[in-house]
C-alpha cells in the first residue's frame, strides 16, 4: 500500500511558500491539524503575514534551491512535501534562463527528499503546460495521461517558456523519483488567477500580456 499522511500527527514541508499557491497550502494544511514547515525565499514572509497559527505548529525556513542544506534542514522530520516552484523575485517571468533554475531546483529537491528518511511522499506541483504544447496538438486525445508531454523543441521554437520550463522541470522531477524510489505523484494543473491567496489557489505567476497572446494564438491554430 503507498503512504499516505497521518492527518492527526504529520508534520509536512510546503516549499516555496513564497507564493500564493504555497501561502494557501500552508493555510489549509494548518487548518486541518498537521504541523508545517513553511520554506520561503528571502522575500516570502509577506505572503504568511495573514496567517495565524499556533507558533508551535508553523516553523518557517529559508530556501535556496541551490543549497541542499536548505532543503534539507526543512525537510528534517516531515512525512510528506507538497513542492511548488516560485521564480526567484528579481526575475519575476518566464525564460530561458528559469527554465534551467526550475530544472536545477525540482533536482534538488528530489534528491534531498530521497536522502531525508522520514519523507513518505512528494506532491509535485506541475502545470496542464507541461502536456499541451504540440505540433500534433489537434489530433491528441482529449483525455491525456502520464504519456503526453509538450515537446520542447515546439515550445522553444514559440518561446513558450512556462510550458518548457514545466516539462524539462517535471521529467527531471520524475526521472529521478523513480531511480532514487520515492513516491511522488504530480499534479498538472491549469492557469488560476485571483488577486487574493486565501480565497483561490493560483498555481503559477501571472502570465505576461505576450505570454498571453502567444498562448492565444496557439490555441487557435
Amino acid at each position: 500500500m503507498a503512504p499516505s499522511f497521518d492527518q492527526s500527527a504529520s508534520t509536512v514541508c510546503v516549499m516555496d511558500a513564497s507564493g500564493q499557491l504555497g501561502a494557501s497550502l500552508v493555510q489549509q494544511l494548518l487548518l486541518r491539524g498537521y504541523h508545517v514547515h513553511a520554506s520561503v525565499q528571502s522575500h516570502g514572509n509577506e505572503q504568511l503575514n495573514g496567517i495565524s497559527a499556533d507558533p508551535n505548529r508553523l516553523k518557517i525556513f529559508h530556501l535556496d534551491p541551490f543549497d541542499y542544506h536548505s532543503i534539507t534542514d526543512a525537510l528534517r522530520g516531515c512525512s510528506g512535501l507538497f513542492y511548488v516552484f516560485e521564480p526567484p523575485q528579481d526575475q519575476p517571468y518566464y525564460d530561458e534562463y528559469i527554465a534551467d533554475v526550475e530544472v536545477r531546483a525540482a533536482h534538488n529537491v528530489i534528491e534531498a527528499c530521497a536522502q531525508t528518511e522520514t519523507i513518505d511522499k512528494v506532491v509535485f506541483t506541475s502545470s496542464a503546460t507541461a502536456v499541451v504544447w504540440r505540433e500534433d496538438r489537434k489530433a491528441m486525445e482529449s483525455n491525456m495521461d502520464e504519456k503526453h508531454w509538450s515537446d520542447i523543441n515546439f515550445c522553444r521554437k514559440f518561446k513558450l517558456w512556462h510550458g518548457m520550463s514545466k516539462t524539462m522541470a517535471e521529467r527531471t522531477a520524475w526521472a529521478l523519483a523513480m531511480d532514487r524510489e520515492v513516491n511522488m505523484v504530480s499534479i498538472n494543473a491549469g492557469l488560476s488567477m485571483s488577486s487574493d491567496q486565501h480565497q483561490d489557489l493560483c498555481i503559477q505567476k501571472t502570465p505576461t500580456s505576450e505570454e498571453l497572446r502567444r498562448c492565444t494564438k496557439m490555441a487557435c491554430w
